[in-house]
């Protein structure tokens, strides 16, 4: 037990620095070069170089002295950090709203016209895809359905794609199986095994570290109020976070909704009497039993 804790702390220790203390030191480090050189030096080298050395200087004296000062700042320098880090993180949830397109009440009409205009668009090629289909042109069948699930596997519902992917899974089970997702979901994650679970957990993970690096960002946009430069070095890492997250997002609801096809028979049998093969009034039955008739 003592060396399960032990490595346990370890690994704890190891995560810590490296979510939190490390890219929060990057971003002290950053902040004091703003607020040394400001807007009007914002590129003076030799004005960051002297600062440095006054610092230092001031720092001398008696050695005492100087390694109580020097413990002292490590300490204010690796709590400032660590604060850094927890206020990226939980800026997280802002830009994982942002980005699934869960935008508060105030944002209502540009929600309702950028989900508009993705659902005409979305309408307009599963229009053409149909007409193709009828005309018997399968050969644009494949470029048609590519530039229709672009835009949304489903009809959109959200104002932004990452909304739209994350939501589909739900639409599509529905669809094809009368389950309610939301209500089956927790019964069917406990029927998992690991084996099905860690890719599903990584996916996830993978698309939080995306949303938290949406988190830096936004403190390095902040910054650019008294340093430009920064806000251009927030801007980079934003679209890195998007793009991540986008993919991230792609990959976490296509596992969600294979995970439905592979075990839902698992979940069915163990709360259904009915046998197979799967009808959508078997999901509806189950549905009905999870809500609890609520």
């Amino acid at each position: 037990m003592t060396g399960f804790l032990t490595e346990l702390g370890k690994k704890v220790a190891e995560r810590w620095v490296a979510l939190l203390v490390l890219p929060g030191l990057v971003f002290t480090a950053v902040a004091t070069m703003a607020i040394i050189l400001g807007q009007r030096h914002w590129a003076d080298a030799g004005l960051l170089w002297r600062k440095l050395i006054e610092l230092t200087a001031a720092a001398g004296g008696q050695q005492q002295a100087d390694l109580v000062r020097t413990a002292v700042l490590l300490v204010v320098l690796l709590v400032a950090s660590s604060a850094v880090g927890f206020v990226a993180r939980s800026l997280g949830t802002p830009v994982e709203y942002l980005l699934a397109g869960r935008w508060p009440a105030v944002a209502r009409p540009l929600t309702t016209a950028l989900t508009e205009r993705r659902r005409r668009a979305w309408n307009r090629l599963r229009q053409d895809y149909h007409n193709a289909e009828a005309d018997g042109d399968h050969a644009r069948l494949g470029e048609l359905a590519e530039l229709r699930n672009a835009v949304a596997l489903t009809e959109p519902r959200r104002p932004t794609w990452t909304g739209d992917r994350l939501h589909a899974p739900a639409t599509r089970v529905r669809k094809q199986y009368g389950l309610d997702l939301g209500a089956a979901w927790p019964r069917l994650w406990l029927l998992l095994p690991d084996s099905a679970r860690e890719p599903l957990t990584e996916s996830r993970q993978r698309f939080d570290e995306a949303t938290a690096l949406g988190g830096w960002a936004a403190l390095y946009a902040a910054l650019g109020v008294v340093w430009w430069p920064s806000a251009v070095i927030g801007l980079c890492a934003g679209l890195v976070a998007w793009r991540r997250a986008r993919a991230a997002a792609g990959v976490y609801a296509e596992l969600v909704e294979a995970t439905v096809d592979v075990y839902l028979d698992d979940l069915l049998e163990r709360f259904d009497d009915e046998t197979r093969p799967i009808r959508p009034g078997r999901g509806k039955t189950i549905s009905e039993r999870f809500r609890k008739s609520t």
